[in-house]
């Protein structure tokens, strides 16, 4: 619906073309537009008119989404409806298709056993030579055979209406096929046009609720090209030395510092293919980053395996060294190391090997360095150059669905 503005803006212009001789149908070619305002109407008020055209467009998305679900789902219910009935034709049709074949079967059976039995009589009449017996019996063997042969006619009717009904329960079938097949496709439209089970792959940076089979509503960061953060330290003012329960469902303030859950990692990473990026910063003020094109983390009975793919980036790779290798907490000794647990040594939870090149849940130290050095902190070996005394003062872990 065009606005009020719009309106007036179109009234004026038409107003002064038509004082100035300008065909109507210049309006919008641009051809003479120009020349008849001297260049300055038309320069100004084209990229106007496109403008309000792009806020109206933008003020009546929503409007548009709501129209499309309530269209949609009007036609769901439509569609199941339909299909219900059909069920319910294919049914009765069903019903009576075999209650007609028992109805045939039953007629032709008797007749048949009365004609044999008629015919057995006249034999044995015949050798008593009743004529006038024989006489009654043949004509009501005719009789009968007239009888047959117009039930012969009624169960041909009947086998051809029951063709027709066949072919009937056939066309039925095929019609709930297509109605099951286009509530399914119309489900998944509805679905894709209203997700929640990962962030909106365009809008503004903020905090969306996720919607996801099996777990809670939960809250998570997403950016504006639909990155949603699952880690992030950047002032130590959250415990990452943690036992297995909190890592499994998540803790921290997604304002501030936090981990998302692993349970709710592998349910979104599980349903589709995801990727990786991770920034990471130094006291220095210097920043890097590592992508990977593949991210998944396994069920809890495997012990939320991690499961990456190639990397790039400006980093280097110390993630890879962690691939394949279960997750380790305090509580929960899964890592390769066999003299000690590794997360009780660093502080935090991660997918150890013996112990590794990164932990992005250790110890925070603001001055980026470590206070003891007998003691690591946030690290990536391969950006510090495997210097273990440096301490990272940022990070932020993002994922994202590969086919938003």
């Amino acid at each position: 619906m065009k606005s009020y503005f719009t309106f007036f803006l179109s009234f004026w212009l038409l107003n002064e073309l038509s004082a100035t001789g300008a065909p109507f149908k210049d309006i919008f070619s641009g051809q003479s537009t120009e020349n008849q305002c001297n260049g300055y109407c038309f320069s100004i008020l084209k990229p106007l008119f496109y403008r309000i055209g792009q806020l109206e467009e933008s003020a009546t998305k929503n409007e548009e989404v709501q129209n499309l679900k309530n269209q949609v789902e009007k036609l769901i219910d439509a569609q199941t409806r339909e299909f219900n009935y059909q069920r319910e034709m294919i049914k009765t049709l069903t019903g009576s298709i075999q209650s007609l074949q028992g109805e045939i079967k039953n007629r032709d059976s008797q007749i048949s056993g009365q004609i044999e039995q008629l015919k057995n009589q006249i034999k044995g009449i015949s050798k008593q030579s009743n004529d006038d017996k024989v006489k009654s019996l043949t004509e009501t063997l005719k009789d009968l055979e007239s009888r047959l042969e117009v039930m012969g006619s009624q169960i041909n009717n009947q086998t051809a209406l029951i063709k027709a009904k066949n072919a009937e329960v056939v066309n039925l079938t095929f019609n709930n096929k297509l109605c099951t097949e286009s509530m399914s496709k119309i489900t998944d439209d509805l679905l894709k046009c209203n997700r929640l089970d990962s962030c909106p792959s365009k809008g503004p940076s903020d905090i969306y609720k996720i919607n996801l089979r099996g777990i809670s509503t939960f809250e998570a960061p997403c950016s504006s090209d639909g990155w949603l953060t699952i880690q992030k330290r950047f002032d130590g003012s959250e415990n990452f030395d943690r036992p297995w329960k909190d890592y499994k469902e998540g803790f921290g303030n997604i304002r501030g510092e936090f981990f998302i859950g692993l349970e709710k990692l592998h349910v979104m990473t599980r349903e589709r293919p995801h990727e990786l990026y991770i920034k990471l910063g130094k006291v220095n003020g210097s920043t890097g980053y590592a992508y990977y094109d593949e991210f998944k983390i396994g069920s809890e009975l495997e012990s939320y395996v991690l499961s990456i793919g190639t990397y790039n980036g400006t980093v280097g790779d110390s993630l890879l060294i962690h691939s394949n290798k279960k997750f380790t907490t305090l509580d929960r000794d899964n890592d390769e190391q066999k003299t000690f647990n590794c997360a009780t040594n660093e502080f935090g939870g991660w997918w150890y090997q013996i112990c590794g090149q990164s932990q992005l849940n250790g110890k925070f130290n603001k001055e980026g360095r470590n206070r003891d050095k007998t003691e690591n902190g946030i690290y990536w070996g391969s950006w510090h150059n495997y210097d273990y005394t440096y301490s990272l003062t940022f990070v932020e872990m993002m994922i994202r669905p590969k086919t938003l």
